[in-house]
């Protein structure tokens, strides 16, 4: 059985991030109220009813299984006790009243862990996706910003030209290349980073050639 890890880094109950620790909890529950119902039976005290105590452990950390294996094991306890040490009559709607409880709870409990833990990884997953939306639509307003910059620089390069002004375009068009590389990568980091060593690559190699 695997525990209910942490999701989104969230404050958890030790017996929900350690299921090592909560399984071993369980079991020196089992063997504490396992002792205590050999020393206590046939006094009518209904020390078996604690049996629950580690069935909710392991359906709180390990869901369903957890809960209806602990169910089981609980009840194996019980009925092995008294098999041992009870008499020949034994009461048949205490044994179904004992097997009906352990499991419900164990079902129930651990069906219910499931389901919040579905639920939590159901809402990580639409934060994500309302993360990736917003990231897109943040990077697409940022292209258009860039398009839109770039298509105003050439368009008054080009006016320069029209009217003779070479020189002047030449500035533009330089400046206008320089400001695209500076937008894109602000845009595109890893890229930018890995064209300028490759760029500064190629300079080393023609100022040594």
């Amino acid at each position: 059985m695997e525990s209910i890890r942490p999701l989104g880094g969230g404050p958890y109950p030790w017996y929900r991030s350690h299921g090592r620790g909560a399984l071993v909890m369980a079991v020196l529950l089992f063997a504490a109220v396992t002792g205590l119902y050999i020393i206590d039976f046939g006094t009518g005290q209904s020390v078996d009813i604690f049996f629950v105590l580690p069935i909710a452990l392991l359906a709180m950390s390990f869901g369903l299984r957890g809960g209806l294996i602990g169910a089981a094991v609980g009840f194996a306890l019980f009925a092995g006790v008294q098999l041992a040490f009870g008499s020949d009559e034994i009461s048949v709607m205490r044994w179904v009243t004992r097997g009906t409880g352990l499991f419900l709870l164990g079902f129930l409990l651990g069906h219910a862990t499931d389901q919040i833990e579905a639920a939590q990884r159901r809402t990580i997953a639409d934060l994500e996706e309302r993360q990736a939306l917003a990231e897109r639509a943040r990077r697409q307003a940022e292209a258009l910003e860039i398009s839109d910059s770039i298509l105003q620089h050439l368009a008054v390069a080009k006016w320069m030209i029209e009217v003779g002004n070479d020189d002047e375009a030449i500035t533009i068009l330089t400046a206008t290349i320089a400001t695209g590389e500076a937008m894109v990568a602000d845009l595109l980091p890893i890229r930018t980073g890995d064209h300028s060593a490759s760029d500064g690559e190629l300079r080393v190699s023609d100022s040594t050639g």
